[in-house]
């Protein structure tokens, strides 16, 4: 789904297995313009909005070529900050051994060579400008002057492999994941290491299929506590001895604030378990999603009942799917989806007048209410359809090293029974799966939608869409002279399955599998007791 390069591909990535996986994963996702954000936020000069300003003004003093790509941009304090990732003089060089250097918050830049030509894909760094950092050449990298000068420290992982992560606790103290199934510490800063062994060597779980889902994406150190992220799986461990476990609730991050010796725990659903270093429960929150001032759409008032007056005297609908149509890209490929549109007209005069009479009073579910959500037993098979491609998936996901601790499990009696958490919709948990959260990147044409242009008896246009529209194809955006509103009207949802035929273009986007796996799927998360770890 990438289209900048894996930063861990294989040498042959057509060839790989993994190189398989995101080919599959292309196939079945229109979210190219996503791929896209993300590919150019990497590239030099085009970075994650918090350090615009960082990258170009290093940009301005060191032109970049579209191969270059930032990874790590390490601020010691508001002047020194160090620069690194995928990094050379030219575009004809095959050395990737520069880092850049600022004293003056980025006023001037200063670059510097490293003992090497790596990716560099992670780093740690202190105060007192110690730097350590690790990539594609598979050593450890050091600098005790904000990355002026360098040393190169022995391969860590024994059989040799890529670092692609790395923490120190201290000057001499530091753990190291690589990318594939590596794990090594020191106690003298990377001149001698000890191998240990991960969850994978464990048998915590297994990859039967050939595939990179062996890699160490992350790992943190809290006094003798080890936490690690391989491939999506969440374990802790002592240092002694080594022996991994799970969590009792779903974790798909953590972080580590060492002067508090407290551990966040992010599970799904933006809920965060603190602990102390005993694991010990400390609290519980759920990160906020965005407030709703800050989004870019906001309710405008549209006089509805001057668009009604005359009568409705048509409406037409139209449906857009995207269909793959091949892969574009060279040796990255990605995929390119042609539309697929259908179009209905409404003539009928009684589905005009039901019509009319649900805008008349669709503003006022300007946010989901409960008591309009009325699920049918097609909604309940349409749930049914969606768990079992979920459990299918998940299936498939074993071969790879699958059933992360992430994921809730699938054979929770909810999940079996959703009778138990529908018939009786609580609103609070509605409103917390409706809650507000991060604007898509995706545009209206990468996703299926639905666009119905309604014609008053003056020629005047309304507009109903999909555009805005999130689980249940909820909310619908009504946009007329030049004014939108958004509404949780599940009437329009009713209207639409009537008006649209079985198995036309976004037919089966009418119906509730999705919401009601995540109104399940956020009762269990709510439900969830942790319970502490040792």
């Amino acid at each position: 789904m990438q289209k900048y390069r894996d930063k861990a591909a294989p040498t042959n990535p057509i060839l790989s297995s993994r190189w398989r996986f995101y080919l599959k994963t292309l196939m079945k996702t229109t979210l190219l313009l996503l791929a896209i954000a993300v590919s150019a936020a990497r590239l030099l000069g085009q970075p994650g909005q918090t350090d615009t300003f960082i990258a170009n003004s290093l940009k301005s003093t060191f032109p970049a070529t579209e191969l270059d790509y930032i990874d790590n941009i390490m601020r010691f304090n508001k002047d020194t900050v160090l620069v690194s990732g995928y990094l050379s003089d030219s575009a004809y060089s095959l050395a990737k051994n520069l880092v850049f250097q600022t004293f003056d918050g980025g006023k001037s830049w200063k670059k510097h060579y490293f003992n090497g030509s790596a990716w560099i894909y992670n780093t740690h760094f202190e105060p007192g400008g110690k730097v350590w950092m690790g990539g594609s050449d598979e050593y450890v990298h050091f600098s005790t002057d904000y990355g002026t000068t360098w040393t190169k420290k022995p391969k860590p992982f024994l059989p040799e492999n890529r670092v692609l992560c790395i923490y120190m606790t201290d000057s001499l103290h530091g753990i190291a994941g690589g990318l594939h199934n590596g794990l090594a510490i020191t106690g003298d800063n990377w001149q001698t290491t000890k191998q240990i062994p991960t969850p994978l060597d464990q048998n915590k779980f297994s990859v039967t299929d050939n595939s990179s889902r062996d890699r160490i994406k992350k790992v943190q150190v809290l006094g003798s506590l080890l936490l690690i992220n391989q491939n999506d799986h969440i374990y802790y461990s002592r240092l002694n001895p080594i022996e991994w476990k799970t969590f009792t609730v779903p974790a798909k991050d953590f972080s580590i604030n060492t002067p508090e010796k407290k551990i966040e725990l992010f599970s799904i659903r933006n809920k965060v378990y603190v602990l102390d270093s005993a694991l010990q429960l400390l609290a519980t929150y759920f990160e906020p999603g965005n407030d709703p001032a800050d989004d870019e759409y906001n309710n405008e008032k549209i006089d509805m009942d001057s668009f009604l007056a005359p009568g409705i005297k048509s409406a037409k609908i139209k449906a857009v799917k995207f269909v793959f149509d091949k892969f574009e890209g060279g040796c990255l490929p990605f995929a390119l989806y042609k539309e697929n549109k259908k179009e209905i007209r409404i003539n009928n005069e009684q589905a005009l007048l039901t019509l009319k009479k649900v805008l008349a009073t669709c503003n006022t579910y300007e946010q989901p209410d409960a008591h309009s959500f009325l699920f049918s037993s097609e909604d309940v098979d349409d749930y049914h359809n969606y768990y079992n491609e979920i459990k299918a998936e998940r299936q498939k996901e074993k071969a790879w090293g699958g059933d992360f601790t992430w994921l809730l499990d699938i054979e929770n009696d909810l999940f079996i029974n959703p009778q138990k958490t529908i018939y009786s919709i609580d609103q609070a948990l509605l409103d917390t799966v409706y809650q507000p959260s991060a604007s898509s990147l995706i545009s209206i044409r990468q996703k299926q939608y639905v666009i119905a242009n309604v014609i008053n008896n003056k020629g005047e246009l309304l507009k109903i869409s999909s555009k805005n529209s999130s689980l249940y194809s909820l909310p619908w955006t009504i946009e007329y002279k030049e004014r939108s509103f958004e509404t949780y009207d599940t009437r329009i949802t009713g209207f639409l399955k009537a008006a649209i035929p079985k198995g036309f273009n976004y037919y089966d986007k009418l119906f509730a599998g999705e919401l009601i796996y995540r109104l399940i799927e956020q009762r269990i998360i709510n439900e969830t007791v942790y319970v502490n770890g040792y």
